[in-house]
């Protein structure tokens, strides 16, 4: 139970360079996703979630604070939403509030993916400093388990409303390995072509631990490396999930009915 809050703080203590954050926009919820990848995977269906998560670059200092939630129509429809909250010196204030449904239409056989659609905007909630004036877009998700690892491939793309800019294309790759009942090893690579530049200009890999203490609860603690510039951008997160009901009443719910 000690050893994710041992790596967290270890990577806390030797943070060294940084210098910010791109637009954040629909995040996935712990356990659907990792990190910033989504899998096709839903909650079961009435099942609500909500997400808290803390973002840290260091040196200088920048902080964003992202508030998820998310519902489950049925078994293979889940919408969310999350509103960031980025906090530096003279830039702080709410990104675009953005929202999004996920629709798995293809489930995992013994030799495909899983395969789900995701439609996203977002609202043009957000100051003009940190905001793009609201976007639409959207993309596919495949999720496969290759021995023992679960992996998840996105290919997403948002088109701000905001007339100076263009469209970003994200590509993404997580991986999740189960070593323990309560715990998960999660690694993720991410490439993003900036709505502000036409090629792919934003490198960023991350690692960490999500760890369930309780039914309900989810813990994530990752620290990661991003490429903008020659400069490497080293970040670590926080995060807290919240998912009611429970999995434990989720279970008691299903032998109470089929004891029917």
């Amino acid at each position: 139970m000690v050893l994710p809050y041992v790596f967290f703080l270890t990577v806390f203590s030797y943070a060294a360079v940084a210098y910010g954050f791109d637009v954040k926009g629909l995040q996935p919820l712990q356990p659907n996703g990792v990190f910033s990848t989504f899998s096709t995977s839903t909650n079961q269906a009435g099942v609500f979630s909500t997400q808290f998560e803390l973002e840290q670059s260091v040196d200088p200092t920048f902080y964003q604070i992202n508030s998820s939630l998310s519902f489950a129509a049925t078994d293979e429809i889940e919408a969310s939403a999350t509103l960031p909250y980025h906090l530096k010196t003279g830039e702080s204030g709410f990104e675009d509030a953005a929202i999004g449904i996920k629709y798995r239409f293809i489930e995992e056989g013994q030799y495909s993916p899983s395969v789900a659609a995701l439609l996203a905007g977002a609202m043009p909630t957000g100051r003009d400093v940190v905001g793009t004036n609201g976007s639409i877009g959207g993309g596919l998700i495949a999720s496969k388990k290759i021995g023992p690892f679960k992996t998840h491939v996105n290919a997403l793309a948002y088109h701000p409303f905001k007339h100076d800019l263009g469209t970003e294309v994200d590509l993404m790759l997580g991986a999740e390995l189960q070593a323990a009942n309560n715990l998960s090893v999660l690694t993720e690579v991410q490439t993003k072509k900036s709505d502000d530049v036409n090629r792919f200009d934003y490198w960023d890999w991350k690692i960490g631990y999500r760890f369930r203490p309780l039914d309900f609860l989810y813990t994530t603690l990752s620290a990661g490396y991003g490429f903008k510039t020659r400069s490497p951008d080293l970040h670590i997160f926080l995060s807290f999930t919240i998912i009611y009901p429970p999995a434990g009443k989720i279970l008691k719910y299903i032998y109470e009915e089929e004891k029917e």
